[in-house]
């Protein structure tokens, strides 16, 4: 059987591109679902996020936050409006607030029952060093959180009515209605 130096080409570009996206398909991690300029985060720790998100602000008679996209929010703010300082003190954060939740609970946040999940955010509640990245990571992300809540379409129009201005007036004395003697 002779092999003519066309086929050899061939049989040469398709084990090279086999090769080319064989890592891409051995990958373990999962993307993203937003592209990000400054931060990179991969697909595991946007669910990560997620989860943390809806920690803080569970989802009950109302929605949570992981369900008003609260961690989408919390990505882009920190993508855009962070010094590149607190960016990577962030993200070294996050890398952190998972080692110490192996660390407590044996396992990953995901991986974790929502009594561990919450007994891990309580320990970081009641830690006195703001220093530590994993306490850095927990705090911006709680209050990105509440502020995604709190801004949210959903919020501002079954929870908080915000009224454009000029709203109504709502006065916080009341009004009684003055009687006077006429002499």
């Amino acid at each position: 059987m002779t092999v003519t130096r066309r086929a050899a080409l061939k049989q040469l570009l398709y084990v090279s591109a086999g090769m080319a996206i064989l890592p891409a398909c051995l990958q373990h991690t999962s993307r993203t679902s937003l592209t990000l300029k400054n931060i990179a985060v991969d697909g595991d720790q946007e669910k990560m996020l997620a989860e943390l998100v809806e920690t803080i602000i569970p989802a009950t008679t109302t929605p949570g936050a992981k369900e008003l996209s609260a961690h989408l929010f919390t990505l882009i703010m920190m993508d855009d409006c962070y010094k590149k300082e607190d960016q990577q003190k962030w993200l070294s954060g996050m890398k952190a607030f998972e080692q110490a939740g192996k660390k407590l609970n044996g396992r990953s946040f995901l991986d974790s029952t929502p009594a561990q999940r919450e007994e891990l955010l309580k320990s970081f509640e009641t830690a006195k060093d703001d220093k530590e990245d994993a306490a850095f990571f927990y705090r911006t992300t709680k209050r990105l959180t509440i502020q995604a809540y709190t801004s949210s379409k959903y919020f501002l129009t079954k929870v908080n009515v915000y009224e454009l201005v000029p709203a109504r007036y709502h006065g916080c004395v009341p009004l009684k209605p003055i009687t006077r003697k006429l002499a």
